[in-house]
């Protein structure tokens, strides 16, 4: 019995090393984006080689033709110190109106014109393995987002006291997915309430599991002025705003609950 359970786990233990890497998630998840999109991330699920990642990502049209001039090409590709996720930025020429890029190319997405971002199946992973398969994410553009996160906007529901309830805001805007996980979260006099939480709605709602029990007193949900959506809008400052038009960094913004 030990020995088929040894082999057993040996078994997994080897098949997990040898799996082949796949691509876990394109965010924003959403399928239908902004023409003034700023960013996307591409998550894997093992640690990848650094390998010149733009020359395996493929921009194309609904006919298929290749979009070129659309990513930033960094020194450095930014990945995530796991090396799970890479960071691929639209060439912020293209997005910011009055820029050299954006008078003469325009931005790098029309309105209302569907577009695919491909991943190659060539990216390697540290065990020298290609991607299982290819990966495709489809979306529409749609019009511009130039309007900051607010707080004001957010519903969210109160969980009941002596519960485990989980507390949901909607925050009727696409919040960055790497902002949302940074920059929000849930106080009590100052102290850091613990629990996980996650993001569902492709990144539109996020929801948090207290570690303990809710109890009766009033909470409060801190979100710092430095979350974004995924137009780089943050919560005291469009991204394509004039010269002179940019604000003080104001206090950050909060939420009060009472749980009863």
């Amino acid at each position: 019995m030990r020995t088929i359970l040894f082999l057993l786990i040996t078994c997994q233990l080897f098949a997990q090393k040898n799996s082949l890497p796949e691509v876990i998630h394109i965010y924003p998840t959403a399928d239908s984006l902004p023409v003034n999109l700023t960013r996307f991330y591409i998550e894997f699920s093992k640690p990848m080689q650094e390998m010149g990642i733009l020359k395996h990502i493929k921009l194309t049209n609904k006919k298929g033709e290749n979009i070129t001039g659309v990513f930033f090409e960094n020194q450095y590709e930014l990945w995530d110190e796991d090396r799970k996720k890479v960071t691929l930025i639209i060439d912020p020429g293209r997005v910011k109106t009055g820029l050299l890029a954006n008078k003469i190319m325009g931005r790098a997405f029309d309105e209302g014109e569907q577009y695919t971002l491909t991943v190659d199946s060539l990216l390697l992973d540290f065990n020298d393995q290609k991607l299982a398969t290819s990966f495709s994410k489809t979306f529409i553009a749609v019009k511009e987002d130039s309007i900051p996160p607010k707080v004001e906007l957010w519903h969210y529901t109160i969980p009941k006291s002596k519960s485990k309830q989980l507390l949901i805001i909607d925050f009727n805007d696409k919040i960055d997915h790497i902002s949302a996980q940074t920059f929000i979260r849930i106080t009590y006099k100052g102290k850091i309430v613990e629990g996980k939480f996650s993001l569902k709605r492709n990144e539109q709602q996020w929801v948090f599991k207290p570690q303990k029990k809710w109890k009766k007193r009033e909470y409060r949900i801190e979100v710092s002025n430095n979350l974004e959506d995924i137009a780089t809008n943050s919560m005291d400052q469009v991204f394509d705003h004039k010269l002179g038009d940019f604000k003080e960094q104001q206090e950050n913004s909060s939420l009060t609950f009472n749980i009863k």
